[in-house]
């Protein structure tokens, strides 16, 4: 009986531990935080944009991911593609982004007039992409 119940006990942890990969490589994020002015920068939208795509005026922001008090935000279940991350700091909290209000910053590198050019991110299957920060927040119009 002891045997039995060893045996049973040992393909239940392993098939614990294969269950544990499998939602490893399904599971995909990316993590960050944003601020502005080196302030870290709450409740703002932080959306993937396919590559090649952008900030547009009447997108919607019901999609993205919102940041907690102290910027950080995290998305979950992410396919596989490549994005650019972009945060939209909403004004007037009608969940559509306006360019006459509304604040929008992008991941990537800052070029020499102090602007954020967008980076590309390559997301494969069961990554967790970290440090995806957005470091300024710029009214376009």
């Amino acid at each position: 009986m002891k045997k039995k119940l060893f045996v049973l006990v040992f393909v239940l942890v392993i098939a614990m531990i294969g269950c544990e990969d499998v939602v490893k490589e399904l599971t995909t994020t990316i993590s960050g935080k944003v601020t502005n002015d080196g302030e870290p920068v709450s409740g703002v939208y932080v959306i993937l944009l396919e590559a090649g795509d952008s900030v547009s005026a009447g997108l919607s922001l019901s999609n993205g991911m919102i940041t907690n008090s102290h910027g950080n935000y995290t998305m979950i279940a992410v396919s596989a593609g490549d994005y650019y991350v972009a945060a939209i700091d909403d004004a007037n909290s009608n969940i559509i982004f306006d360019l006459d209000t509304d604040k929008v910053g992008y991941y990537g590198d800052p070029d020499t007039l102090g602007f954020t050019i967008p980076r590309t991110i390559h997301v494969n299957k069961g990554d967790d992409l970290e440090d995806i920060d957005i470091t300024d927040l710029y009214q376009l119009q």
